[in-house]
């Protein structure tokens, strides 16, 4: 019987393949890091969402003609994520063709806007009302145009509801939920005398195009601006007592749709204070936007905690609610939280009664949150108005902006990120950064540690601004 002849592999090819193999995966290791691609592993928690099966991500973007903020939810379920993706991708897709049909019409700081936020109400874990307003602005002025769209959820089965899975709607149920939308109407003040009777009419009677939610004993309807008043009573919101349409909906909603209320008694206490800074010190305020996010977050704390050092998260009321565990672990680890907004958007171009609804929602979810009212406000974009001054000087919150911009959001490279620090740092700058890039995680540790070497302590904005005994609304850069 013959044997097989063993293949002998000379021992210097097999060490050379061996030895090219390693440098090539570390050499694709390093540039992935060093280009943003893939996050250094670190055993970091990631933060649990407030909604079990949902997580929103909140995009923007800073150009020479426009501006978009874009809040996504998403959950495990492609049956779900992709009708609500393609609505906002088709929002950023029509914005975009006419920014760059309008483009040359738009000067100054006249440029276009998106603003696209979500509203969610959980009816339990597993079912929810998400309501998503697109906020358009495409020409030069402030005059903007507002689109909503709901999208009613169930996670355990996947699906999106539709309004035949809560009720019956044939002509007297129509007919009844008319009776009941004209009397709310009336309630309405600010809204009944723009109410054109032929729209409304034309709009209640198609109800495969209602927009509507469902949750804390209401059903809601939602109208578009124009789209059963005038322009003056902008977008036109509904509610209608669950209990008055009784007779029309599925017998088993009561129970599907059961709304539990959970009562938190601990008790809010206040942060310690701050020690006094020495006047001599070589100082550097650390400030972080758009958070809290359930992965970056966490790897930022735990590389401040490394260094000791104190930081700003200026954080966004959207993200706070899906991530009220982060928020407070932020406040936990005594760093100081201040107000981004609801929603992010160009507060510049907003009038004084949305002004004040975007500042005090997201204060106080931040403050349901942490057990603090935050005590300081970083316009998005940097971008103010009068309003936004006003609102902040009643708030005593004062106007917080930056010496020193990172670029994270541009670059998205730990790399670039850290070269401009370095390039611009000086003793009193406010660093602005972003705890929502992977990229800025990965930047941090080489920037604490080589502004440490170089003398700089890390503290509060607060703590910054109280070296020059700031007390006025601002606007601060740095001290």
């Amino acid at each position: 019987m013959n044997k097989r002849k063993k293949t002998r592999w000379p021992v210097w090819l097999v060490g050379f393949i061996v030895l090219a193999g390693g440098i090539l995966g570390i050499n694709l290791m390093v540039q992935n890091v060093l280009a943003g691609n893939h996050s250094v592993t670190e055993n970091v928690e990631v933060s649990p969402s407030a909604y079990p099966g949902l997580n929103i991500e909140t995009r923007t973007k800073n150009t020479k003609h426009y501006i978009l903020s874009i809040s996504n939810v998403l959950s495990n379920s492609k049956e779900i994520n992709t009708p609500i993706q393609t609505w906002v991708n088709d929002q950023e897709k029509k914005f975009l063709a006419q920014v760059g049909t309008g483009a040359k019409t738009l000067q100054g700081d006249h440029r276009a806007e998106l603003n696209i936020t979500v509203d969610t109400n959980k009816i339990n874990d597993h079912l929810y009302s998400l309501v998503f307003t697109s906020y358009q602005i495409t020409t030069g002025g402030a005059n903007g145009q507002s689109i909503i769209k709901s999208f009613n959820i169930d996670t355990a089965e996947n699906k999106i509801l539709n309004l035949s899975d809560i009720m019956t709607y044939d002509k007297a149920a129509v007919n009844h939920i008319m009776s009941i939308v004209k009397e709310e109407l009336k309630k309405q003040k600010n809204v009944h005398s723009y109410v054109f009777e032929a729209e409304l009419q034309k709009s209640i009677k198609n109800p495969s195009g209602w927009k509507w939610s469902i949750g804390n004993g209401v059903f809601t309807l939602y109208f578009n601006k124009y789209e059963i008043a005038a322009g003056a009573a902008g977008t036109v919101q509904v509610n209608i007592p669950l209990k008055s349409l009784h007779s029309y909906l599925k017998k088993d909603l009561t129970k599907k749709w059961n709304i539990t209320y959970e009562n938190n008694d601990e008790p809010k206490g206040k942060r310690p204070t701050q020690p006094p800074l020495d006047p001599k010190g070589k100082y550097v305020a650390l400030t972080f936007d758009d958070g809290p996010h359930p992965k970056v977050t966490p790897r930022v704390l735990k590389t401040l905690k490394e260094y000791n050092a104190k930081a700003t998260f200026f954080m966004l009321g959207v993200q706070v609610e899906y991530y009220p565990d982060m928020a407070k672990k932020v406040a936990e680890a005594g760093h100081e939280i201040g107000n981004h907004s609801k929603s992010h958007p160009n507060l510049a171009n907003m009038s004084l009664s949305e002004v004040r609804k975007q500042i005090k929602e997201s204060s106080d979810r931040i403050e349901d949150a942490t057990g603090e009212k935050p005590t300081l406000f970083r316009p998005p974009y940097g971008a103010m108005n009068g309003s936004v001054k006003k609102v902040t000087k009643e708030q005593k919150t004062p106007i917080i902006l930056w010496s020193v911009d990172s670029l994270d959001w541009k670059s998205r490279n730990a790399q670039a990120v850290n070269k401009e620090v370095a390039k611009n740092i000086r003793s009193g700058s406010i660093v602005l950064m972003h705890d929502i890039h992977a990229s800025t995680a990965d930047a941090l540790p080489q920037m604490l540690k080589s502004l440490k070497k170089q003398g700089y302590q890390f503290v509060t904005v607060s703590q910054l601004l109280s070296l020059n005994e700031s007390k006025g609304n601002g606007p601060y850069y740095n001290r």
